[in-house]
């Protein structure tokens, strides 16, 4: 009888309740996997004053493959401009049709959205912006938008395209291949696929693994996909080189001189997928008419969540630029205001400047010397370089990591209220060397892409050198402030070498009475694998092999 009693209890508890989850989430996946169909049966018989109506096609492009479709038509005569919208990695067009379409339509704009090949209910496998495969769906599918047989009030002459992530990398591809775009709004994109994967040679495990699983069904679970393919060279042979040129061929950053219509790029300081570093870049290499909107979210959330439920300025300024580009609307406002917008963590608002980097921005630099007055176990970041020869610090390569840290990748909890990301306040020796300035005299705030120049040896042919750069309080706290790592293959053992790479680009502000610290390590957890190679490294600062770091510093106004 006690037997049956905790079994039943089993049931209910554990059993029971996880049915009962299952369920739900069976229930959820199926009402949101019919909901665009649903809509589109309701809005068959719809009102004649009803400012748009959808339809759903299914285009064969040149490859083929059927691509499934939804066209949001105004009501009206036409012709009318003309958006088409890509959807995020690991989701389909329900995500374009729920969130951004609508208010695009009722603007009188047509708008097309479709499943790219492999996701939702296209045919195909998913190539990751292949230019031979899924670049050229898409211009297939302007082709079709704007032919006679698609039988749309489309101006062929007025067409614009924009996306989240997934759909922001087709959007810098597109404006470089197409000339039929005539406008551009690419959000939470990349330019640089290499660097968004393997930043200076640097894996991040745990981002690209994400990406590959949630691809999984999108691949068709072909083992000869190119995910599978890529994945295999990275990870079974480590061969980061191996897939370098199929991850130029998807990156805007080399097509970026053949860009010929205007682009309203949007990103995020708190993005370590696609870091702000590569857009940054690319903005200024830029020659066409363009503004940039740095937010503060995690990566895709201020413009993947649009503005249905809540106002949202991003896609506010988008549909405000193309009406300037694709209406013509020249009085709108959006001609007059700054190029650039970025977010200051520091007092929650967004500043403008005419160009980037902002105007009032200058370089200060910090050069590494040895040991500080006050701190244990801490190099000091002074004004001058040494002048003399200082011992130079030693840094273990464990091949496992280090008890510094740039915290749980995805995760980064400052984009609420500016929490801090909290860093150890202490350096053990040969697990880290760290270098502090003293008191702040006044506040220092930075802006841009801060960046070290290390002059290290490492008894072995491979190093990974990672760099931290944190805000330390009166008290000792220390929070994060930004971070990159660099590898190497090509080392001489022993041998003295320059390691100079940026970290990722961030707005802050360094408080009075607070120090900058740079702490340099081995190894980071965002970036796996380490070197699996054991072996020491010995940072040097000394007068002949000076190293430091420069800070991209903001004159602060005497109001």
């Amino acid at each position: 009888m006690r037997e049956y009693g905790k079994r039943w209890r089993l049931l209910f508890f554990l059993v029971l309740p996880l049915a009962l989850a299952a369920r739900a989430i069976h229930g959820a996946w199926k009402a949101f996997h019919r909901r665009s169909d649903k809509l589109l049966v309701a809005e068959r018989d719809i009102a004649p004053a009803a400012p748009y109506h959808r339809q759903r096609r299914v285009v064969q492009v040149s490859a083929g493959i059927p691509i499934t479709a939804t066209v949001f038509v105004p009501s009206g005569e036409g012709p009318f401009p003309a958006i088409i919208m890509v959807h995020s990695w690991g989701l389909w067009r329900a995500q374009c049709d729920l969130l951004y379409a609508p208010r695009f339509a009722r603007g009188g704009y047509v708008v097309l959205t479709y499943d790219c090949r492999g996701w939702g209910s296209s045919g195909g496998e998913v190539s990751c912006a292949a230019p031979d495969r899924e670049l050229r769906d898409l211009e297939d599918m302007i082709t079709w938008l704007t032919s006679p047989e698609a039988d749309l009030p489309v101006d062929p002459e007025k067409i614009g395209i924009t996306g989240v992530s997934y759909g922001g990398g087709h959007s810098f591809l597109a404006a470089a291949r197409d000339e039929r775009i005539k406008a551009a709004a690419p959000m939470s994109g990349w330019t640089d696929l290499n660097f968004s994967l393997m930043p200076n040679g640097c894996w991040k495990a745990l981002w690209s693994l994400t990406l590959f699983v949630g691809s999984i069904w999108a691949m068709k679970f072909d083992m000869k996909n190119d995910l599978v393919r890529w994945l295999k060279t990275v990870v079974m042979e480590r061969n980061l080189a191996g897939v370098k040129g199929e991850l130029e061929e998807r990156s805007a950053i080399h097509q970026v001189d053949d860009v010929n219509c205007p682009m309203f790029i949007v990103h995020s300081w708190n993005d370590d997928l696609f870091e702000p570093n590569q857009i940054l870049d690319y903005y200024q290499r830029l020659k066409v008419p363009k503004k940039l909107t740095m937010t503060n979210g995690l990566h895709g959330f201020d413009a993947g969540r649009g503005d249905v439920l809540f106002p949202n300025q991003v896609w506010d300024d988008a549909r405000r630029w193309f009406d300037y580009w694709l209406k013509g609307e020249r009085d709108n406002g959006i001609g007059e205001e700054p190029d650039v917008k970025y977010y200051q963590p520091w007092d929650g608002k967004m500043a403008g400047a005419d160009r980037w980097p902002p105007e009032g921005v200058t370089e200060r630099r910090f050069f590494l010397r040895g040991e500080h007055p006050s701190a244990v176990n801490s190099g000091f970041l002074a004004d001058d370089p040494a002048d003399g020869h200082e011992p130079a610090e030693m840094v273990v390569n464990n091949t496992v990591t280090s008890f510094q840290t740039s915290g749980p990748p995805i995760i980064r909890a400052n984009v609420i209220r500016n929490l801090p990301i909290p860093g150890v306040p202490f350096s053990i020796p040969g697990d880290s060397a760290s270098f502090t300035t003293g008191p702040l005299a006044a506040e220092l705030p930075i802006v841009g892409a801060p960046s070290v120049e290390l002059h290290l040896s490492s008894s072995t042919t491979e190093c990974q050198v990672n760099a931290l750069l944190y805000d330390v309080s009166p008290r000792g706290f220390c929070r994060l402030v930004t971070h990159c790592a660099l590898t190497r293959k090509d080392i001489e053992p022993d041998s003295v070498e320059l390691f100079r790479f940026d970290l990722i680009a961030c707005a802050h502000r360094f408080p009075t009475g607070h120090r900058v610290r740079l702490v340099v390590c081995a190894s980071d957890p965002l970036y796996v694998l380490p070197s699996l190679t054991p072996s020491f490294y010995r940072l040097f600062h000394t007068e002949q092999h000076s190293s430091g770091v420069t800070l991209p510093v903001m004159e602060v106004s005497a109001g």
